[in-house]
């Protein structure tokens, strides 16, 4: 059963803290709804973005393989041509004649001629040749022991006579008997690789670079930047190269130290493979500049965030602060009530008390008249004392109730009794109603059970000019229902809305004829919350009302 000894505590401090805390707590949600989603965006673009430049690259080193290979088989077109025709007639080679009549075509590189046996440079499609000794050079030497039947590509070598790096292209020329009868060489611009792309905007630290399986760089472009013959033997991208003939992967460069989003190929048939590298923060920029828009307008939207809670708490501060002000002058309101009351009760208690002494005492009929209106006026202002007492208490939380477990019809048949002479004179039937079912015994502060039914019986007695005034109770579960119901004019809508607020009456004229403080109700819907229920009121012009109210049966129910 509820506590019917005081009405439940509010604590508007800890309302509004709750109110502040649950605003923190939205913006604080949001806060972070917000920057998981900037976040999230972040992150998606650049993954997006990376995954891109990525593709881009491979496309490009695919582009960069065909070129190379294309061009690594026009060279070795030339150099089979020429093995096969010094193999044959080597006193008839002359390799400016086949230059010039267009059989070899020599504006994919620098030099083409025959080293003999002793690696002696004998003969050149350059006039004016000078004979040199190559024994020394790898592309000689690598030659001398077999056939591989390959054409090798040399790393990058500094002219002897001309001082410029080349690339040496050779293959073996063999005599008659198989033994080893010199070299096919040709001279190529290792920078001729990556001129293809001198025009294609890849920014100024991208790279593309010829890379031998050996790690030795062929041709390296980097912006305006063109080296060769740099070692990457220790580079991540062979490691890769060696388990996937292409792919991609992220590292920073071991010769410029740039980190770079890179893509590679293997070149089929040539011990070589091709690189394109795009600098992450070149490549990154734009993705990055939309980053910061992105965390600009967090930022925004976090400061109107906070600037908006603030304000809400500012608000709700200053409105606790209003109420806290409110409740102070309505309980210094009701403490002035309940003095002012009880300052009352003791002076018109006198005048009560005189004024029954008077009626017994004297024997003018003038006089018993006048003390009779003395004592019903005074009972009527102790009434209004009592209830306006009982009003003060319960708005200042200090009115407690008695429950007791009292008998139920005794209490229902004495509010009758009590108004049974106010409705014989009007001529009405005033009726009590209680179900078998309703137990005898209810736990309850039978006085103010009796306060409220003696209101409710009063008004439906007082506003009803001919018909009924029905009293009910019955069980309904664990709880009892009390109606009190007439066959009055009934109420307005709009009147219903306010005749339980204090000092209310209904507009009517039905209603504000008979007079009254307005207290009544007001107090009688607070008396049956204390009691744990709710006073509800049915009603519609013409046709009666009906209040009624439930309470819990309790725990000691018989």
């Amino acid at each position: 059963m509820p506590d019917l000894s005081r009405p439940p505590a509010s604590n508007p401090h800890s309302a509004s803290a709750q109110g502040r805390r649950l605003v923190w707590t939205f913006a604080l949600a949001l806060l972070v709804l917000n920057w998981c989603a900037i976040t999230f965006k972040i992150h998606n673009e650049e993954s997006l973005e990376i995954a891109s430049i990525n593709q881009d690259n491979l496309n490009l080193a695919r582009a960069l393989e065909e070129h190379t290979l294309r061009t690594l088989k026009s060279v070795d077109q030339a150099v089979m041509f020429l093995k096969y025709q010094y193999e044959r007639h080597p006193e008839k080679v002359d390799i400016a004649a086949y230059v010039r009549d267009g059989m070899i075509f020599s504006n994919l590189f620098n030099q083409l001629g025959i080293i003999d046996e002793h690696g002696q440079y004998i003969l050149s499609n350059l006039p004016n040749h000078k004979v040199l000794d190559l024994s020394d050079r790898e592309h000689f030497r690598v030659h001398i022991a077999r056939d591989t039947g390959q054409l090798f590509v040399s790393k990058p070598v500094l002219g002897r006579a001309s001082g410029k790096w080349s690339l040496q292209l050779t293959r073996r020329i063999n005599k008659p008997d198989g033994s080893f009868g010199g070299v096919v060489v040709v001279s190529l611009d290792p920078l001729y690789f990556t001129q293809l792309y001198a025009d294609v905007n890849l920014g100024p630290h991208s790279v593309i670079t010829l890379l031998g399986l050996d790690g030795i760089v062929r041709a390296r472009k980097s912006g305006k930047d063109e080296q060769v013959g740099q070692s990457l033997a220790n580079s991540p991208i062979l490691t890769a190269a060696s388990k996937e003939a292409s792919g991609t992967l992220e590292l920073t460069s071991s010769i410029d130290k740039i980190d770079r989003f890179f893509a590679y190929r293997v070149l089929f048939d040539y011990p070589l493979m091709v690189i394109v590298g795009s600098d992450r923060n070149e490549a990154l920029a734009e993705t990055r500049h939309r980053a910061w828009s992105y965390l600009a307008f967090g930022g925004l939207v976090t400061l109107i965030v906070l600037a908006f809670s603030w304000g809400i708490g500012l608000l709700l501060a200053r409105l606790e602060q209003s109420r806290a002000k409110a409740e102070e002058a309505n309980r210094l309101k009701s403490e002035f009530l309940a003095s002012m009351s009880h300052e009352l009760r003791t002076p018109l208690n006198g005048i009560i008390g005189y004024a029954e002494l008077l009626q017994e005492s004297t024997d003018d009929q003038d006089l018993r008249e006048y003390a009779g209106t003395i004592h019903s006026s005074g009972s009527h202002l102790l009434e209004l004392v009592n209830s306006i007492l009982d009003l003060a208490k319960i708005e200042a939380g200090r009115f407690e109730l008695a429950p007791t477990l009292e008998p139920l019809q005794p209490l229902l048949q004495r509010v009758v009794q009590a108004h049974q002479p106010q409705a014989d004179g009007k001529g009405l039937a005033l009726n009590l109603e209680i179900d078998r079912d309703v137990p005898r015994q209810l736990l309850c502060d039978h006085l103010r059970l009796t306060q409220v039914l003696n209101n409710l019986v009063h008004n439906g007695v007082k506003f009803t000019d001919r018909g009924t005034v029905d009293v009910s109770v019955r069980r309904d579960g664990k709880r009892i229902r009390f109606a009190v119901r007439d066959s009055g004019p009934g109420i307005a809508p709009a009147d219903q809305e306010t005749i339980f607020d204090k000092f209310r009456q209904g507009e009517s004229f039905a209603t504000r004829r008979q007079g009254g403080s307005g207290l009544g109700l007001a107090l009688s819907r607070q008396l049956v919350e204390l009691m744990g229920g709710r006073l509800t009121l049915q009603s519609e012009p013409g046709r009666g009302s009906e209040f009624y109210f439930t309470l819990p049966i309790g725990e000691k129910e018989e």
